[in-house]
């Protein structure tokens, strides 16, 4: 390719322009001096011949060589010759204008004249030589006689030679020019001028404007607009070069957007990297690390040895190159992100790591990203042990124990040997665990899981279910006698004391038995039907172990049965509210009453209270049913309001699970605005289990509720650890003497001296003391001689029905109780 050179085009075109216009002008003087000079020869020429030809002419017709001088003047003297001769045919001059010429040879004087005659003949008489350098013409004419008797005279004139100059009229010519000269030269500097101004606007300017403009674009200053108008190639080039640098203005900002985009990603990846316990490699499909970048590597296994340039196997050890050199591989073949995991051991510690290996796009290349997983292997192995063991104890879970239980039931089968499962309660323990507080009652069941595994053997497994159950699992039985020693050592165990915090503690424990096969084939219906066993070891008695047996089945079949029964009888509101009547034992009024809940199930009948309402409690549904009686006992509240003309209370029990429910005060609240009753008329009877605890939502709900004016009141007291201390730290008004004090307080001297004690106690502190269970008149006469100051119990009224006890208090509101001689009809109404 030819290379293209460049010039300065303004100087150049400005030169050239001028030099163009001068040799213009030089040319046209010098091609007007030659046509002006040729046309002044020409002419010349011309009239030479003219003058010659009419000499000629004459000596023709005048032979007498007398007249040749007269010839001459009269044809040739008008011309100016500079010199004439006229020879005769030998050449001797006849006639000369220059003295002392004639009688001479004419060759002596004009030596070519020789040659000149050659070319004379009749048809070219004539013939002219014109000498450039002097100017001068000369002519020969030669004289042609018609009468050839004259021809051949050698005396008559036969050559006429005649010289003109033309120096003068040249010389004219030259003069004339020269004065016109400066006319020529002002021509020149017109067009020059003329020249150099279209050249200015047409090309150097528009020139110049394209050099800004590229000298713009040199400096990356883009997009700005020419002033070039037309249409030539200088404005096409114009246009062209603002199109570019559009173009390139776009482009550079495209660039500049990318490389702050590059940059700014640039910024993130760093970041990134900075901020990630990572390590991130670009390796290419043989594993040669191209690039390296660290993250927050102080738990990463780095060596010391820079990474780049080396490859993966060289760094890593066997067993990790061996997973990386198939990861390398998968992802090849896949295209898709591989994940491995491998292990480094150390001296002192081994550590995992994860490492994840991806394709880059449109590349032979693969980014790989290692993470120190040592401790989220750790926390997995915290999991999986917390997901499969008890945290406190360290013993198997639930979980665990019956895969475990599974396990031992296939080796059983194949064996043809026993399987025990044994299901533990601590008895008791949760008095120990609400009085003396959690953690003693956490150490409790450390040490008592401690006394199961130490007693069992290494292939037998205790687990804990949670609270204080356990189970136990003795394979490899070859009769049911086994079972009964291992049972009977375990309960022999828990009756030795034991110190935890420098107190002794003796807990004993309840145990249910139950045998694969004979009992159940599944894990789940073992650990069922032991839990069973369990529960008549607790009615033995506690403190003692029982097989299971189809009589506990059944107890079973009737405690699931009133599960789904209790869901269905909610539905279909076959619960009832019973009242209870409370006398005042000194007015003899009745005054109050409490609002028991009953069930009456169509195909069961009556369901004892103590049997459903514990069901209740470990399903929940007591949230439900408590809120059934609030609503009915406020509802009969604000009937009595308006039916009886004094006030007339009624007291509703409260559940611990019930004071578990944040929305308890509000849904009281809430049922007081609606019936509009008077707070003082509700009494809220709660038991010491509701105050074990020590939840602040516990201390929190009974401080609102008895600020909203409603009664609070300590039921079965006397029967728990810690009752005269929690008289001192919750708002008590009413205190509910437990009816195993009643009971005994005829036939025993000292309780009936520890209820007249509690009596006085409670008045000194300000509380009213109603006594339950009051079931004869001797009973009623004694409280009432200790100043008791409310009663309730069969003897006063049993419990009755909406209607029965509208109807009841109908007939005995306004009749005073005789103590001393009690109506038999208000007895069994």
């Amino acid at each position: 390719m030819d290379k293209a050179r460049s010039i300065n085009l303004k100087l150049w075109l400005t030169l050239i322009s001028t030099c163009c216009a001068a040799i213009f002008a030089l040319s046209l003087i010098l091609f007007s001096w030659q046509v002006k000079k040729d046309f002044l020869i020409e002419d010349t020429q011309s009239d030479l011949s003219h003058a010659i030809t009419h000499a000629l002419t004459r000596l023709e017709s005048t032979p007498q060589t007398s007249s040749l001088a007269e010839i001459i003047a009269n044809t040739l003297h008008a011309q100016q010759f500079s010199q004439i001769i006229v020879t005769d045919r030998r050449l001797n001059v006849l006639f000369s204008t220059s003295p002392n010429q004639t009688g001479e040879n004419a060759l002596t004087l004009s030596p070519q004249l020789s040659n000149t005659l050659v070319g004379l003949t009749a048809e070219t008489p004539i013939k002219h030589q014109y000498d450039t350098q002097r100017q001068l013409f000369t002519s020969f004419g030669k004289v042609a006689y018609s009468d050839e008797s004259v021809n051949n005279l050698v005396a008559r004139p036969f050559l006429i030679m005649t010289h003109y100059s033309l120096e003068n009229k040249v010389s004219n010519l030259y003069a004339h020019y020269n004065r016109n000269i400066w006319i020529v030269i002002s021509a020149v500097l017109v067009i020059s001028v003329l020249a150099i101004t279209i050249s200015y606007y047409f090309i150097h300017k528009p020139i110049s404007v394209l050099l800004a403009l590229s000298n713009r674009l040199a400096d990356f200053q883009f997009n700005h607009a020419t002033s070039i108008a037309g249409s030539g190639e200088l404005k096409k080039l114009s246009d062209n070069l603002h199109k570019a640098s559009s173009t390139l203005q776009q482009g550079f900002e495209q660039k500049k957007l990318a490389q702050q985009t590059a940059l700014e990603k640039q910024s993130v990846l760093e970041g990134i990297f900075s901020a990630l316990p990572d390590i991130f490699f670009i390796v290419d499909k043989a594993g040669k690390i191209l690039e390296c970048h660290y993250g927050s590597n102080g738990t990463m296994n780095i060596p010391e040895t820079p990474f780049l340039g080396q490859k993966l196997v060289d760094v890593l050890p066997a067993h990790a190159a061996k997973h990386f050199t198939k990861a390398i591989s998968a992802t090849e073949q896949s295209g898709q992100l591989t994940q491995i995991e491998y292990r480094i051991d150390s001296d002192d510690v081994t550590k995992h790591f994860e490492a994840r290996l991806s394709a880059i796009p449109e590349s032979q290349k693969l980014v790989v990203a290692v993470r120190d997983i040592t401790d989220k292997k750790r926390q997995e192995e915290v999991i999986l042990h917390h997901a499969f063991y008890d945290t406190l104890t360290q013993l198997p879970n639930r979980f665990l124990a019956l895969d475990r239980l599974q396990q031992m039931i296939h080796e059983a089968k194949r064996n043809n040997q026993l399987i025990a499962v044994g299901f533990i309660d601590l008895d008791d323990f949760k008095k120990v665990n609400d009085s003396m507080g959690h953690e003693v009652g956490d150490k409790l069941l450390v040490h008592s899981a401690k006394i199961l595994k130490n007693a069992l053997r290494k292939h037998d497994t205790v687990a804990r279910l949670g609270g204080d159950e356990f189970i136990v699992l003795l394979g490899d039985i070859a009769d049911q006698h086994h079972i009964s020693a291992i049972a009977t050592k375990l309960v022999h165990l828990f009756r030795s004391p034991f110190e935890i915090d420098d107190r002794s503690f003796t807990i004993s424990l309840s145990l249910g038995l139950a045998v694969f096969p004979s009992d159940a084939m599944t894990p789940n219906e073992l650990l069922r039907k032991a839990d069973s066993a369990m529960y008549s070891a607790k009615q033995l008695g506690r403190n003692t172990f029982s097989f299971f047996t189809e009589s506990m089945s059944q107890d079973l079949n009737r405690r699931l049965m009133l599960e789904e029964k209790m869901r269905l009888a909610l539905a279909n509101n076959q619960f009832e509210v019973y009242f209870q009547p409370q006398y005042d034992l000194r007015s003899q009024y009745v005054v109050g009453a409490e609002a028991l809940l009953r069930w009456h199930d169509e195909e069961l009948g009556w369901i004892s209270p103590g049997e459903f309402i514990p069901l209740a409690e470990q399903t929940g549904y007591i949230i439900e049913l408590g809120q059934f009686v609030l609503h009915t006992a406020i509802q009969q509240i604000n009937s009595l309001q308006h039916a009886l003309s004094t006030p007339f209370r009624i007291a509703v029990n409260l559940s611990p699970r019930q004071f578990k429910d944040p929305s308890l005060v509000n849904t009281i609240s809430h049922l007081i605005n609606e019936f509009k009753i008077d707070t003082e008329l509700l009494e809220l009877e709660i038991t010491e289990g509701v105050l074990l605890s020590g939840d602040e939502l516990v201390r929190d709900a009974l401080f609102e509720l008895h600020q909203l004016g409603i009664l609070i009141s300590m039921d079965d007291f006397g029967t728990g650890y810690s009752s005269l201390n929690y008289l001192r730290q919750y708002p008590f008004d009413v205190l509910k003497i437990d009816q195993s004090f009643i009971f005994d307080m005829n036939t025993s001297e000292q309780v009936q001296q520890l209820v007249n004690a509690i009596i006085i106690m409670s008045h000194n502190l300000g509380i009213k003391v109603i006594a339950e269970g009051i079931e004869t008149q001797l009973q009623l006469e004694t409280l009432a001689s200790m100043n008791c100051d409310f009663g309730q119990g069969y003897f006063l009224g049993k419990p009755m029905s909406k209607i029965d006890f509208e109807a009841w208090l109908a007939q005995y509101a306004l009749q005073p109780l005789n103590i001393e001689n009690k109506s038999l009809s208000i007895q069994d109404y």
